[in-house]
């Protein structure tokens, strides 16, 4: 095997193994100290602001499932929006 060939093989390896990483839940519904609650992405490099909030779910796969989680708790009562 070339070494062109032999680099070739392991750049693709190596692209390969960084798009298999799986991906981390990154969405959580938050809940203001006003009741308010709101979908949070939790990749972004910032906190919300104020700082008057806690997280009311787990990890969430995706924003069409914070959503859903962020409904349910309106319903069940446990958000005022």
């Amino acid at each position: 095997m070339s070494r062109s060939t032999l680099a070739l093989v392991a750049a693709t390896l190596l692209a390969g193994l960084i798009v298999a990483e799986p991906a981390h839940a990154a969405y959580r519904v938050i809940k203001w100290s006003t009741g308010i609650c709101q979908v949070w992405n939790y990749s972004l490099p910032t906190r919300p602001f104020p700082y008057d909030y806690r997280p009311v779910t787990g990890p969430l796969p995706s924003f069409a499932a914070a959503t859903r989680a962020k409904t349910r708790l309106w319903r069940a009562g446990r958000c005022l929006i």
